[in-house]
């Protein structure tokens, strides 16, 4: 019905390091989007980038992208960028995004810094390097309490499958039960509080329809996962023409049409209406 569309080599670019040079290839990068996609077809979609290398610059273009480009959103970096998505640079970012209630999508590619810059075969790089980039990026997102000082924001964690977010969930949970974080000033953090289940914090956001998880077909974790938070966050991400072919694609979302552990409507859920909540995509559009 529709396709939303992210770069290839542009997951990177949390990595320049040129703050003009960041802020001229992100909007070179969001008007050939538009230009070439979004303005041939209603159901092409497309996620902008903004250049986090200066927080000012990308509240502008974030605001751009989605009022001038009739974008869905930005994608962040998961890695690349000189400190964790949470922090509190970042949060004008995240204001703009809640007043204008769009999605931001974190989003991996990019693995130098995550201690694979010495292994010698790329598989395992690419393997952990996915997951890593995002387990970071949740954890500076929830503990900063991103999600609650910004309620109108969408957050999608893309590209590292689903497992990554279990584990999250019972590694999460032990340490914020043993080592509370000392908070002087209570404006200044967010997130689980005192006393309060770490794992349960995380889905009462994803049943409040701030969190989504990219997921693909082929997941042993896939049906698990949902068993354990309900097949609300979870969106189908091809990948295509990336990584993956057309029938590649077709075979995954007919892993998940023919799972006898999913039922009807997490199906529906996780192939088509989880994604319109996420992009705010129009049902007719859609």
């Amino acid at each position: 019905d529709s396709t939303v569309l992210y770069p290839t080599q542009a997951l990177a670019y949390g990595r320049i390091v040129s703050r003009d040079w960041a802020i001229d290839i992100c909007r070179a990068y969001n008007d050939w989007l538009h230009e070439v996609y979004l303005q041939k077809s209603p159901r092409f979609k497309g996620m902008g980038i903004i250049p986090m290398q200066e927080p000012k610059a990308a509240v502008e273009e974030l605001t751009r992208v989605v009022t001038e480009l009739g974008m869905c959103g930005a994608m962040l970096p998961a890695n690349g960028l000189p400190t964790h998505l949470g922090d509190q640079q970042y949060w004008p970012v995240y204001a703009e995004a809640d007043r204008l209630g769009c999605a931001i999508a974190v989003h991996g590619g990019c693995y130098g810094g995550l201690g694979f810059d010495n292994m010698n075969v790329y598989g395992a790089v690419h393997a952990f390097g996915q997951p890593f980039g995002q387990m970071i990026s949740l954890g500076g997102i929830t503990f900063n309490g991103i999600f609650e000082r910004y309620p109108n924001v969408r957050f999608a964690f893309l590209e590292g499958g689903v497992a990554w977010f279990i584990f999250c969930l019972e590694r999460f949970e032990r340490a914020h039960a043993t080592h509370q974080e000392y908070h002087r000033r209570a404006d200044e953090l967010g997130g689980p509080r005192i006393g309060q289940s770490a794992s349960e914090y995380l889905v009462d956001q994803i049943r409040a329809g701030k969190v989504f998880i990219g997921c693909e077909g082929s997941e042993p974790a896939m049906e698990y996962a949902v068993k354990v938070v309900g097949s609300e966050p979870f969106i189908y991400s091809s990948d295509f023409p990336h990584e993956v072919t057309a029938e590649m694609c077709k075979e995954e979302i007919q892993e998940v049409v023919q799972s006898d552990a999913l039922t009807a409507a997490d199906k529906e859920a996780i192939l088509h209406t989880n994604s319109v909540r996420l992009y705010n995509l129009s049902q007719s559009s859609a």
